[in-house]
């Protein structure tokens, strides 16, 4: 299983998704050799807890983190990596932001959890800009795929390039030049070409046809819509529609395109399933292999997303 998280990254800011000035070559035809599902939907407009989501299948206001910092996922919910890990699974994790670092509690049912970032300790931090870039994650997990042993893998690959500063290197730099909303498709670009490189492998040694692959997004950006220019403030469609693209092994499911509204809390009940493992006795999320099967009979699922930055953070209330 390799799954992908892209961070700050709007479904329609994508080519798959019908954005005519993404360059993503590599989501591209990751839609067309898989699933496409059209809708779906986070709860919450922040890394950490919608990443926590994405692990547990549960909302925020059950797994506990609702804001980047202060408080980890505890080890009472159970996480995908520790399901597998359970089951024979060999699990890594590479990220791109110092707000996963493994302190913040998702570090729980991974053997390798690489999470290396220079951190003076005098420096105030502001957990949102430490990170480090797409190509260095990507290097980390290569070198960890290379290691291979008889067991399968788990792989989380996180890539936060999308998030300011807007700074892609180059050739994307020169190529989305102009202002915030270009440079953010250069980042997008970037990231895709990283992805590009997971896939590369995967299929150079013969294992994209034994891998389940799964990128989803875990929110999306502003970019002054409703002039908001980054995210975790409102809930509306660019803050909470993301990608999420499902390749299974033997071209099942290629091509399907599944227009319900769906949820990143369905994505750890859906691999657990596909891959034969019992989920969870408590999952909010439901899997999405029904769809998959049958994307025209499915129904919408209801989706909860919420904002609570301005009252958390800022002790804001609201009138009647």
């Amino acid at each position: 299983l390799l799954l992908v998280t892209l961070d700050t990254t709007r479904a329609d800011r994508l080519g798959c998704y019908g954005y005519p000035a993404a360059e993503a070559p590599a989501l591209d035809a990751l839609a067309r050799d898989g699933a496409l599902l059209a809708r779906c939907i986070t709860p919450t407009a922040f890394t950490l807890p919608s990443h926590s989501s994405i692990m547990t299948g549960l909302y925020p206001m059950y797994h506990g983190v609702r804001l980047n910092g202060g408080v980890a996922l505890s080890d009472t919910h159970p996480t995908l990596a520790e399901r597998l890990g359970e089951s024979g699974y060999r699990t890594g994790a590479f990220v791109g932001a110092f707000v996963l670092d493994s302190r913040w509690g998702l570090g729980q049912g991974f053997e390798t959890y690489d999470d290396d970032f220079e951190l003076d300790p005098g420096e105030q931090l502001d957990l949102a800009r430490v990170q480090r870039p797409g190509d260095k994650v990507v290097d980390a997990a290569l070198a960890w795929l290379q290691q291979a042993d008889e067991r399968p893998f788990f792989a989380w690959v996180h890539l936060y390039d999308p998030h300011t500063p807007y700074e892609p290197p180059e050739p994307y730099r020169t190529r989305c030049a102009g202002g915030p909303s270009r440079r953010y498709d250069g980042e997008l670009a970037f990231a895709d070409a990283q992805l590009g490189r997971l896939l590369d492998w995967l299929r150079e040694r013969g294992r994209d046809q034994r891998t389940v692959v799964v990128v989803v997004g875990d929110h999306g950006e502003g970019l002054g819509s409703h002039r908001e220019e980054e995210h975790g403030f409102f809930i509306y469609d660019y803050a909470v529609r993301v990608p999420l693209l499902v390749r299974l092994p033997g071209g099942v499911a290629r091509g399907v395109r599944v227009a319900a509204q769906t949820r990143t809390i369905d994505v750890a009940p859906t691999l657990l399933e596909l891959l034969g493992v019992t989920p969870p006795a408590r999952v909010d999320g439901a899997s999405l292999v029904p769809l998959l099967a049958a994307p025209g009979r499915g129904e919408a699922r209801s989706a909860y997303s919420e904002s609570v930055s301005l009252s958390m953070q800022y002790g804001c209330t609201y009138g009647q």
